[in-house]
Parts: C-alpha cells; structure tokens; sequence
C-alpha cells in the first residue's frame, strides 16, 4: 500500500514539475519560458502567393503590387484547420509595390477601434504586419496605421504685382511652386495656396478668376477648376482687392520629384475692366504616408 502511495505521490508531482517547460532555464516561471533566440521559418515572395502553414516571417521584395492568400481558419475547435491563436510577421519591404493581405471567402481581418472589418488589407511599402488567427473564424491584424509627414514644402509671399492677362490661357502665378519627394507609392500629397487680388475698372464693372494647379516633374498632369472667386467693383474709385485659397490633395503618385504651380485666368468680366492683378500668392506641400 505504501509503495502504490509513493508511486502516486511521485506522478503527481512529475505532472505539476512539467506542466511548465523552461529553455535555457531550469526554473520556468511560464508554461513556456525561453531564454534565448527564437528562429522561425523566413520565406521571401515578389509576387502574388499564398500564405502556408510553416510560414512564421514572410517578407515581400516585389516590385508591382501583388496578394498575399490568407489560409481559411475554422473556428471549430479541434478540427484540422483550428490553429486561432498562430502569428505570422508579413513585411513589406518593396520600395514601389503595395501586398494586399486577402483573407478567405466570408472571413475578415480585424483592426479594432473605429476601423471597419474587412476582407483584405492593403500593405504599404515599408510597413510590417502581425497576423493572429481568432477564434471568429478570421484574423486579428496589428500594424502601423499612423500617418506620417514624409516631406514638406512652403514658399512665403513675395509682395510684386502680377498682371493676369485677358484670355483663355492660364497664367502661372510665379510665386506659387513648391517643390516636394515623394519617396515610396501610396502617399497623399496636400497643396494649399494663399493669395491677394485686385480687380480694376470702372463703376459695375466684375469678374472673375478660375485656379487650376499644374503638375510637372516625375509625371505631368493638371488639376483644373481647384476654385475660383469673383469680384464686384461698385464704385470705381479704387480697385477691389480679394484674397483666394485652395486646398487640393493628390493621391498616389508614383515615387519622384515633383513641382505643383498656381494657375489662373480671368473669367465672366463685365463693363470695363481695365485689369486684375495679383500681388502675392504662397503655397505649401505635405506628403503623408499611412
């Protein structure tokens, strides 16, 4: 009878001893405590794949964008696809390509606070993502969704007059260009332009002046009607000075340099005008990368 006791006693204790496994310590103070490195499986893609089982770190080195395949991840507890709790690390380390993280029909990615559930998540050059499989039949997704200022530009106004001339053409105001790098694909660009005018004539005379922005640089292109203000000269006596803005954001432009300018031409004069006049303009570029 002793010995059956001291035998029970014996397991006992051997099963509460390895309940907890230590690497590189004798004493674990975890189920599972590790002093020292951790090595995963590390596999590089450059084009659309799909996400495997062996996968730990997978890092995207493509140049154009391209779809990571999530596996479908069941949230039947014991069936061969239950695996809620795995991590996976995807990076992205393309300079010009975007990694879509897609996950199965009818399975989401979440990201928590005020982002809405989806299917996919579009992985941005530089950025780096933890994959957790849940137990909702889906994916816990923790990565950077902060915005940063990848470069910035202003110009302050310079006080000389610039005479619009009559026409259709646009007139480039020549204080407006700003200048700025963008570095990877994926940013937003946001111009904002400032500026003093004056509209000369005589008694009800009117007009008024449209704003376009021109793009040149890296790759060309005009962003025309960004606004436009209207003037009234009741009296006569005197021009009638007018401030103007514009706020105007651009999206993904591939990587470069690029010069945004102010463009402007007089529009719907009425009675006799004899000029419009702007004295000064400034302008300002962010580049924002999420």
């Amino acid at each position: 009878m002793k010995t059956k006791l001291l035998l029970a006693s014996t397991l006992f204790v051997s099963v509460h001893i390895y309940s907890q496994v230590g690497i590189g310590t004798p004493a674990p103070s975890s189920t599972m405590d590790i002093r020292g490195s951790i090595e995963g499986n590390y596999r590089e893609i450059t084009t659309t794949d799909n996400l495997k089982g062996d996968d730990y770190h997978v890092s995207f080195a493509g140049a154009v964008n391209s779809i990571l395949n999530l596996p479908g991840a069941s949230a039947a507890d014991g069936s061969a696809t239950d695996f809620s709790g795995r991590k996976y690390f995807i990076k992205n380390n393309s300079t010009t390509g975007t990694l879509t993280l897609t996950a199965a029909t009818g399975q989401t990615l979440r990201l928590g606070s005020n982002i809405v559930n989806g299917n996919s998540y579009i992985l941005k050059p530089g950025k780096l993502a933890v994959l957790t499989a849940n137990g909702a039949g889906g994916w816990d997704l923790n990565t950077d969704v902060y915005v940063t200022i990848l470069d910035a530009n202003a110009n302050g106004p310079k006080i000389a007059a610039q005479a619009v001339p009559a026409g259709t053409s646009y007139y480039t105001l020549n204080d407006s260009p700003v200048t700025v790098n963008v570095p990877v694909a994926g940013t937003k660009t946001v111009l904002y332009y400032t500026g003093l005018a004056c509209g000369g004539g005589a008694a009800q005379s009117l007009g008024s002046l449209r704003f376009q922005i021109n793009q040149a640089g890296t790759a060309s292109a005009t962003y025309g009607s960004v606004n436009m203000v209207s003037w009234y000269n009741y009296s006569g006596i005197s021009s009638v000075c007018f401030n103007f803005k514009t706020a105007y954001s651009v999206s993904n432009l591939a990587p470069g340099s690029y010069i945004f300018s102010l463009q402007t031409r007089r529009e719907g004069e009425a009675g006799a005008v004899s000029d419009v006049t702007v004295w000064n303009s400034a302008g300002s570029a962010q580049v924002y990368y999420k």
